[in-house]
């Protein structure tokens, strides 16, 4: 059996499409995990529909907690052999579930990744245009080797939903969301390939992103800098170098994961040259705990990025250099 959990908050108007789209797959054996996370308007009574009318729906009502929480509250009550997540304002193909389940069973596999199509609704920053399409080819092989090759290529696409998870291999490695933060993905992700002996490629769009105002990806594609979402990525390069100690020297999980925290890091940074005096005044302190996280840590990539992180309006100073001599070319 398969279980799709679904974290709900605030989506009524869209909520309808994901249920529906997920419940008219080709592959049957399934259940549905609605975790209603406190959602403020009718998506509570909507999943209670979908309850009583489809045997395969179980809704958990509960506080507001986060994406993470809800997510982890799913997990904590599915039954099947296998675990997708779908965000509440997506949409998945009717034949998505059947063949990722074909994969991960075809290749032996504890993870497959894939990719995904963008739908744009009312989305704020009408030139921007993102594809979760990977133009390369990917092997089976182990999670690390995968992980170094995508973050190289920019083709690491950390959302959760884009991966097929074996359950028992999440079970065995303790794998859940870090509660409390945004970009949480990116350090479930990123864990999760480096634990994984056999992660599998299908090259398929099943996945229906949907790009709209208001939610959390068009804030950060629109220019809207938050504090949080620093805290945030702190918090994932903290959590992954956490994971670099645990491994010998030299070891290709070592090497992902440094490349890892130096994108994430390289994020942070941009965001915080993104901030006006005062909002860098606010965000500092996340740098320095990224920079404390880094100590005894030797590596190339890494060294200047603690170079930038010691001296960040250096580097606030540069990108504006550069922004001025790129807008007079």
């Amino acid at each position: 059996m398969l279980s799709i959990i679904i974290p709900i908050y605030g989506v009524e108007k869209y909520l309808r499409d994901c249920i529906d789209s997920v419940l008219a797959q080709t592959y049957k054996d399934i259940e549905v995990i609605l975790v209603d996370d406190g959602s403020p308007d009718r998506c509570g009574e909507i999943c209670d529909e979908y309850a009583r009318s489809d045997s395969r729906v179980t809704v958990i009502h509960k506080e507001n907690g986060g994406l993470s929480d809800a997510r982890n509250a799913g997990l904590e009550i599915a039954g099947g052999e296998y675990i997708l997540f779908v965000d509440s304002d997506d949409m998945i193909k009717k034949e998505t579930a059947e063949h990722l389940l074909g994969c991960i069973k075809r290749e032996n596999a504890q993870i497959v990744y894939y990719n995904a199509e963008t739908l744009y609704e009312d989305f704020e920053n009408k030139n921007h245009k993102e594809e979760l399409i990977r133009k390369h080819s990917y092997k089976t092989c182990k999670g690390a080797y995968v992980l170094g090759f995508q973050r190289k290529n920019n083709e690491f696409y950390a959302c959760a939903p884009l991966h097929l998870y074996e359950k028992s291999f999440l079970e065995k490695n303790g794998l859940r969301f870090l509660k409390g933060i945004v970009h949480e993905d990116e350090l479930f992700s990123t864990i999760a390939y480096v634990k994984a002996q056999k992660t599998a490629y299908l090259n398929e769009a099943l996945y229906i992103r949907r790009m709209r105002a208001g939610s959390i990806m068009s804030e950060v594609m629109s220019g809207r800098i938050s504090i949080k979402g620093i805290e945030g990525i702190t918090a994932c390069v903290e959590g992954i170098l956490k994971e670099y100690r645990l491994y010998s020297p030299h070891s290709t999980e070592r090497k992902a994961l440094l490349i890892s925290s130096d994108e994430l890091t390289r994020s942070m940074l941009i965001r915080y040259a993104s901030l006006d005096r005062r909002g860098r005044k606010s965000a500092i302190a996340f740098l320095k705990r990224a920079l404390d996280a880094m100590t005894g840590i030797s590596y190339s990539g890494s060294k200047k990025t603690k170079f930038k992180l010691a001296f960040p309006e250096i580097f606030v100073i540069i990108r504006k250099i550069k922004s001025k001599l790129k807008a007079e070319v």
